[in-house]
């Protein structure tokens, strides 16, 4: 839904000691209208946001705000979480794709990759629940912190905490069927599914050494198909399988059954001994 000045009038006067506040943010592939919910009296360094785009109605983004207004906000030390030390041992790297919103801010670190782009996070975790949040970084922080960039991509590089599994034990942990026995015998490739151990940004698994461990695994030469921004796909290479046909299939995909924000690129790729390459 769109905010206007008016609805977010009416919002404030809703709320008891909180206000929201109007601002973009850019998320994968999108521009998202955002509300910062701040405390009126009290610390106010870290706020939960929700977005409008997520909602259907004022009812529903009201109680949206309510809700994300009740949750205790743990006590970040801002000054650690951007320090040298931490942003270095709470490092994620992220793939996104090279057109994506997120660079058009020109203060954004990143660094070019294929048709891609590697852009980094520092990872924080609440004590409660350890659940997942993360600030983007940005120049004025690298340089606060006296790190540069390469720095970075080599962590990230020599990062390992990655898991593979055949598509078949990858569907049977999501749902609890195992679809192998039952399609047993039926002819079609071999598909393994690459992501993180914690399942978020696995894509960029395809910047590290381990990569090619990986691939060496299954097979001298194999088809990388990016699922999304969370993981990839390894098929071992087969002179039937066209790549043109793989990226009819990963662009049909991507606009059915992929959300806009976990979309990495309609493209395909080739991993072999030299590497990651780009070949449709």
């Amino acid at each position: 839904m769109k905010l206007t000045k008016e609805l977010i009038e009416k919002i404030n006067e809703e709320l008891d000691g909180f206000y929201v506040k109007e601002g973009r943010v850019k998320k994968n592939n999108i521009e998202k209208q955002a509300l910062t919910i701040i405390p009126k009296e009290g610390d106010s360094s870290i706020c939960p946001t929700v977005y409008a785009d997520d909602c259907d109605s004022y009812e529903e983004l009201l109680e949206m705000i309510k809700a994300a207004a009740k949750v205790k906000t743990p006590d970040y030390d801002v000054e650690e979480i951007i320090s040298r030390d931490y942003i270095l041992s709470h490092l994620r790297a992220c793939m996104i794709s090279k057109d994506n919103v997120i660079l058009e801010d020109e203060e954004v670190v990143y660094r070019p990759f294929l048709d891609m782009a590697i852009v980094y996070r520092v990872i924080m975790y609440h004590p409660a629940n350890n659940q997942i949040g993360s600030i983007l970084l940005r120049k004025d922080i690298l340089e606060e912190a006296g790190i540069e960039e390469s720095e970075l991509y080599e962590i990230a590089k020599s990062n390992r905490d990655y898991k593979m599994k055949t598509l078949f034990q990858t569907i049977e942990d999501m749902t609890g069927i195992n679809y192998e026995e039952e399609l047993c015998g039926q002819d079609g490739p071999d598909m393994y599914v690459v992501t993180s151990n914690d399942k978020i940004q696995g894509s960029s698994v395809l910047i590290t050494d381990l990569i090619q461990e990986l691939g060496k695994s299954i097979s001298k030469e194999c088809y990388v198909i990016p699922c999304s921004i969370h993981e990839i796909i390894l098929i071992p290479y087969d002179e039937r399988i066209n790549a043109e046909n793989l990226k009819q299939l990963v662009m049909q995909v991507n606009a059915t059954e992929v959300s806009i924000e976990e979309k990495l690129t309609d493209s395909v790729y080739f991993l072999d001994k030299s590497g990651v390459s780009k070949i449709a």
